[in-house]
This record gives C-alpha cells, sequence and structure tokens, in this order.
C-alpha cells in the first residue's frame, strides 16, 4: 500500500489501481478488513481518476457495422469511452476492456442493445453477474460515429456525449446493486459486492458499500 499510495501522489492512477487490488486480495485472504476497507479509498480515488481522464477522449456510442476502420481506431485508442452494440458481442466488449487494462490504456468499455423502437438501449454487463438497465437513447447526432471532445453540441441541459457514457455506466452500477441481497455482517455480501464491481469498476457507491461491508466483517469479528 506505501508502493499505491506512491503512486496516487505521482498520478500513476493505473499503478494505483493494480496494487490496490493486490492489496485488496491479501487482506481479504487474512480476513482482515480493516486494511481491506482501508484500500477501499486509494482504489475508488485511481478509478475515478481513470475514469474522469477517459471521458476527456475520444468517445463512440454504438456501432451500425463492424469495419477495419473501426478495429484501428480501438487499437489506437488511448483514452476514451466506447459502447459498443451488436454486431460486436458482449465476449468483445469483455476483450477490449482486458486489453485496455493490459496496455495501460485509460479505455471505460459498455455494452448495450438497442430497443426496437430506438427510444432506450439496454445496458448488459459483459463481466461479473449478468445485469441489464434500460437507459434512453443517445441523441441520434451522437451514435455510431467517433467523437472528439467538445466536436458535438451539447444537451439542453448541459449533457456531452461523454455524461451520456458516465451516466450509463451509473446506470448500470446502480442495477447492479439492486442484485446485493446478503446482510451486513455475511461474507456473502462481500462477495456479491465484489462481483458487482466486475459489472463497472468505477461505481463510487458500490466501493462504498463493500468498504461498509467489510467495515460490519470487522465488528463482527471482534464479538465473536
Amino acid at each position: 500500500m506505501d508502493r499505491a499510495s506512491a503512486a496516487l501522489l505521482a498520478m500513476d492512477y493505473l499503478t494505483c489501481e493494480s496494487s490496490c487490488l493486490t492489496g485488496l486480495a491479501l487482506a481479504r485472504a487474512s480476513a482482515d478488513w480493516g486494511t481491506y476497507a482501508r484500500v477501499l479509498l486509494p482504489l475508488q480515488e485511481s478509478r475515478r481518476q481513470r475514469r474522469m481522464i477517459a471521458a476527456e477522449g475520444r468517445v463512440r456510442l454504438g456501432f451500425n457495422n463492424e469495419s477495419s476502420d473501426d478495429a484501428a481506431a480501438m487499437d489506437a485508442l488511448k483514452a476514451g469511452c466506447v459502447l459498443l452494440t451488436p454486431p460486436y458481442t458482449p465476449q468483445f466488449a469483455r476483450r477490449l476492456h482486458d486489453t485496455a487494462r493490459q496496455s495501460r490504456r485509460m479505455i471505460e468499455v459498455l455494452y448495450a442493445h438497442r430497443s426496437a423502437d430506438q427510444r432506450s438501449w439496454v445496458l448488459e454487463s459483459f463481466a461479473g453477474p449478468r445485469v441489464t438497465c434500460a437507459v434512453p437513447a443517445p441523441p441520434t447526432e451522437w451514435s455510431d460515429r467517433w467523437l472528439q471532445p467538445g466536436q458535438t453540441t451539447a444537451t439542453a441541459s448541459g449533457k456531452t456525449p461523454a455524461d451520456w457514457f458516465l451516466d450509463a455506466a451509473e446506470a448500470l452500477g446502480d442495477a447492479a446493486l439492486k442484485t446485493v441481497d446478503a446482510p451486513l455482517g455475511h461474507e456473502r455480501r462481500i462477495e456479491q459486492l465484489e462481483a458487482c464491481l466486475h459489472v463497472t469498476d468505477t461505481h463510487e457507491v458500490l466501493h462504498q458499500r463493500l468498504a461498509q461491508a467489510a467495515r460490519a466483517m470487522r465488528g463482527h469479528a471482534a464479538r465473536l
């Protein structure tokens, strides 16, 4: 965690995140729930910064076909937000997500299907438990093309394509959180919340609820 703290101060957010995940696994393996809860603070912050950097990059909301140009654009993307739709698959979304992490690129990935009337898009998890939720479709002029920061006009409420993407990720995380039913003080709740973070690993409330669950585990252990 000293390495994670140093990386966070140096704004090396991906190294901080990686070190935190290692620390989290070690804390859980030893049932050190106090440390587990503390590790979640720099982990949440490193992921928040990763999400913010991604939101400042290129944005793609949907694909109406597969093309070599789009494949090249995804390969070259260093920071950005990509929402994949058919003909791409959830498995492709998982590969893009994993490749981005392995290559230390600030890319956020979502997957969705369009509704039959095109008025809403149904987000679908590609990792962790199967979770879905419907959100209003983005404006047509934002869809199925690569958007540079500031390229399009914001909505009347001031929302940008990146804001739409982040709101969609938040909605998916909220839907994942609703699947958690194990009570505080039970390790099953830790397992469920950890699984939810695979659905969307930048969801702030999920990190906070996981820290709460860890503190409850610590209190439960102290009473035994």
